[in-house]
């Protein structure tokens, strides 16, 4: 008879509504015990999902890892887009054209109250949040051409990065906040670029292939993900940084919008089927994909939130 071994032991006083939540936080107990790295399960994503009916809804919605339990942040009859978490949890910023122009917004998610960050003539786009949850990049068109921007969210104190007639775009911070990673078409095609917050001259970071754009940065640095085109292809692929290698992750013809999980195991993207988006995760290494519960309307742009803040 084979002996049975308790793997680990936990109280856990759990009430009805909370029984998901405490599922999720279980399986981070064991994911943690079994691999020695921390679970994300307990974590949340969100993403824009488009209505269709008499009159197109679009939707900022914010679910469990999984895709249930989805509660709506805001419902507009114009698009919505570009979804950033804080590093905090607390909030989203999120491209709105309610105005029948685009603007950036930050929403508080537990009291719904929002605010608008930028609201300048042109393009405000692709919000972006510091790891100090103190300052947003982002794209504007004011002054001309399409740049990479910082804003410090307090005093909104605006500081450009990048000055080019090409279109900089889709920026994300990297080293710690100390530099910023963005898709830029000033080589021809679009290719990942890297400049240092204080300023400077930016880097070509991709070259393999002509397509390589939508950065998400794994938690430790180390890798990149992005959409990377071959042969009119757009794939999920995974870059290390320090060895210049690229993997590509999903073997479908349309993905787009990769996200990392705060442990940097797992990548969630959006994939097209039909005319509708849906959502996928996908392994680092690229072995175990699974998608996500099935849900109505056209799903866009996920971005995986951070981890929980400890009791």
């Amino acid at each position: 008879m084979l002996k049975q071994k308790q793997l680990l032991g936990y109280s856990l006083p759990v009430k009805k509504r909370k029984f998901r939540s405490a599922a999720h936080e279980i399986s981070d107990l064991i994911y943690e015990h079994i691999t020695g790295i921390r679970g994300a399960f307990n974590t949340r994503i969100a993403y824009i999902r488009a209505q269709t009916g008499e009159a197109r809804k679009y939707i900022l919605q914010v679910a469990d890892t999984d895709g249930f339990n989805a509660q709506t942040v805001l419902e507009s009859d114009e698009p919505l887009m570009s979804p950033s978490w804080s590093p905090d949890g607390q909030s989203l910023a999120y491209v709105s054209f309610e105005n029948q122009r685009p603007e950036i917004f930050i929403q508080h998610l537990a009291s719904a109250k929002r605010s608008k960050i930028s609201g300048f003539k042109g393009i405000n786009g692709a919000p972006s949040w510091s790891p100090d949850g103190k300052h947003l990049a982002l794209v504007l068109s004011k002054d001309g051409s399409a740049d990479i921007y910082v804003m410090n969210t307090v005093s909104k104190r605006l500081r450009r990065l990048t000055k080019h007639r090409g279109i900089d775009t889709e920026p994300v911070w990297s080293d710690g906040g100390k530099s910023i990673i963005f898709t830029s078409d000033r080589s021809g095609s679009p290719q990942l670029y890297e400049i240092p917050v204080t300023g400077g001259k930016p880097k070509r970071i991709t070259f393999e292939g002509r397509y390589n754009s939508a950065a998400s940065i794994s938690p430790d640095g180390k890798y990149i993900a992005m959409v990377h085109a071959e042969r009119g292809q757009y794939k999920i692929a995974q870059y290390e940084r320090e060895t210049g290698n690229l993997t590509v992750l999903t073997d479908s013809a349309l993905d787009e919008s990769p996200s990392f999980s705060p442990n940097g195991k797992m990548v969630l993207y959006a994939s097209t089927r039909g005319n509708n988006g849906v959502l996928y995760a996908v392994s680092v290494d690229g072995r175990a994909k699974h998608r996500l519960s099935d849900q109505s309307g056209d799903i866009r742009e996920p971005v995986w939130g951070p981890y929980k803040r400890k009791r």
